[in-house]
């Protein structure tokens, strides 16, 4: 493991290096606007850099079982998809058709489909009784992974500590029963931290690069598939039960749902892009960047280890399936008054700074 996790980790950190010279000639550059509001144009080879750090230890290092072989092939071409999306924008429509199109290969090639749901009821196993629907309900569980990471990219480190938090989970609960894809989830773990260090300027780095399209897509399609093999496998015993995936990818779940209802009330598309999410409401009560990636972390943190500490003490099904629900409840319900219980905690916080806050606050808002 120690030589995988080398592999991985220079792979990234020498492949940062190379594709940073190539990003502007190949447009990978993200340039502040109304929505991105960054100082000058980053790179956006972070993805890209993960994605060779994490290949090259898993081609030396690790034997090539079909089932893995299948999901880094298709994991591959989602990267490059996102790249491209990166350097042109790709419709949203597209991206998703896209997306779809390559999670279908992946299930005919492994046999994985999501075909049962366990016992969220409490009475008794929920299968899915028709092959065509279990295959419609994957294409959907899976994009909704992709992109509920893909709209946590939104502050310095988040999509890749929410990642990297599901993979250490997913690595947990995978050691028994499929080492190889643990050793998988902790190799890619590794090849984050060299894209942490520099998304986050962490010195002696001071120029930071970007995950990009092609990082949290790649980042979604291997937790999406990931979730899916260790709770539906037919040929070996699941490494967990269906409602723990719910849990291990946490926080970006109940964001991207919780937000995609609010933009559906207000008659938008799901996928029109905005400032509405949980840390751009962090940002907007006066939190800052970091104190918002902190908070957000440690609830995520939270989250996925209730979900493997019960998976391990084996928590009824139905009861795990309500306290999600309960859980993503009481999200929703924060983010519909978020604002006002951010403009109330900014307030609170600039008049204990400044005298004259008040008159500042009401000026602005």
């Amino acid at each position: 493991m120690e030589t995988s996790a080398f592999i991985a980790f220079s792979g990234t950190l020498l492949a940062i290096g190379g594709l940073r010279p190539l990003s502007a000639k190949f447009h990978l550059l993200d340039l502040p606007n109304q929505r991105k509001q960054h100082d000058g144009a980053i790179p956006l080879i972070g993805g890209l850099a993960i994605c060779i750090g994490i290949y090259l230890s898993v081609w030396l290092t690790l034997p090539l079982e079909p089932t893995l072989l299948f999901l880094l092939a298709c994991a591959g071409c989602i990267t490059l998809m996102g790249a491209v999306d990166d350097a042109k924008d790709i419709s949203p429509w597209l991206r998703l058709t896209l997306q779809a199109l390559l999670i279908l290969i992946l299930c005919f090639a492994t046999d994985i489909s999501l075909h049962q749901f366990g016992d969220v009821l409490g009475i008794g196993n929920l299968t899915i009784p028709f092959p065509a629907l279990s295959l419609v309900i994957t294409v959907i569980a899976v994009c909704a992974a992709i992109n509920a990471y893909n709209m946590m990219d939104g502050i310095d480190g988040l999509a890749g500590s929410m990642a990297g938090i599901t993979l250490l989970g997913l690595a947990v609960l995978f050691a028994d029963t499929m080492p190889i894809i643990s050793q998988l989830c902790l190799v890619s773990v590794i090849a984050l931290i060299p894209y942490m260090i520099i998304n986050l300027t962490i010195p002696p780095f001071k120029h930071k690069i970007f995950l990009g399209d092609a990082g949290s897509m790649f980042l979604g399609f291997i937790i999406g598939y990931l979730v899916l093999l260790g709770s539906q496998h037919l040929n070996t015993l699941p490494a967990f039960r269906p409602v723990i995936a719910l849990w291990l990818i946490g926080l970006p779940l109940m964001d991207m749902v919780g937000i995609m209802i609010r933009r559906i009330r207000k008659g938008q598309s799901p996928l029109r892009p905005d400032r509405n999410h949980m840390h751009h409401i962090l940002l907007h009560a006066g939190f800052s960047a970091r104190e918002s990636l902190l908070l957000m972390v440690l609830v995520d943190i939270a989250i996925v280890c209730f979900g493997v500490f019960a998976e391990q003490l084996q928590f009824p099904e139905w009861l795990m399936m309500a306290l999600y629900l309960l859980l993503f409840v009481v999200y929703t319900l924060a983010l519909s008054y978020a604002w006002k219980l951010g403009r109330w905690a900014k307030h609170i916080k600039n008049t204990r700074h400044c005298p004259s806050a008040k008159t500042n606050h009401l000026r602005h808002h």
